[in-house]
């Protein structure tokens, strides 16, 4: 079952090179390609870096703004506690704050390994699912957290794309793990990625992989996910 499994995942890296995919895309895929032959909750496992420390979460909140915070409404807060199978699942629940900010652009994003700033609109604009999967999404910024941080110092543009499909590999083993549906990651990036380009809020869009292909990889990630599994029995 195991050869099956990988033999599925090169005939679909095989098949981005063929049409026409990103490199980025083609690299990432590859990646996840190259993991042992385990269900997704197993490889989550082995993936997963350990959290921060307190000393370091403490310095992450010190350098954060004094304003900007909001408090959130009834209805945010139904959303926000649709978070908690997630980030207990990869033992966060008791590492990530949370906080709710004040900005014009849809944004979901992971401080210094430690704080997850969600603004308004992105609250009020995804779904609690949706804003589920964006979650899962940023806590893979934590297992790539390094990477980043190069990718950024040498404005490795392909690098960084790589790297945000690598964050929704993690997002989809995530959700599949939790039986939640990978599909609402794609439209959750949809809702944010149009809602900021309304708002001229997407100077930094070349940094992040075409919609197109976070859709096609996601897909395939899902349909790997599935296939390990029902071989696995899990």
């Amino acid at each position: 079952m195991r050869k099956a499994a990988v033999t599925t995942m090169f005939v679909l890296a095989c098949e981005l090179a063929a049409d026409g995919w990103s490199d980025p895309a083609a690299q990432a895929l590859r990646f996840f390609e190259g993991l042992p032959g385990r269900d997704p909750d197993a490889i989550l496992r082995t993936l997963r870096p350990l959290h921060v420390g307190a000393d370091e979460r403490a310095r992450a909140l010190a350098v954060l703004p004094e304003s900007g915070e909001l408090r959130p409404d009834r209805d945010e807060l139904a959303k926000l506690a649709m978070l908690q199978p997630v980030l207990i699942y990869h033992e966060r629940d008791q590492v990530f704050e949370i906080k709710v900010i004040d900005v014009p652009q849809a944004a979901v994003a992971l401080h210094a390994r430690a704080v997850l700033l969600i603004s308004r609109p992105a609250l009020r604009l995804v779904s609690g699912a949706e804003l589920q999967a964006l979650v899962a999404h940023e806590i893979g910024h934590d297992y790539f957290w390094r990477q980043f941080e190069e990718t950024s110092a040498r404005g490795d543009r392909n690098g960084r794309q790589e790297l945000e499909l690598k964050c929704d590999g993690i997002a989809v083993l995530t959700l599949v793990v939790l039986r939640l549906d990978p599909a609402r990651l794609a439209d959750g990036v949809r809702k944010q990625m149009r809602f900021n380009k309304m708002l001229g809020a997407d100077a930094n869009a070349a940094d992040y992989p075409q919609l197109h292909d976070r859709q096609r990889f996601i897909t395939a990630l899902r349909d790997f996910a599935d296939l390990k599994v029902r071989t696995t029995g899990r």
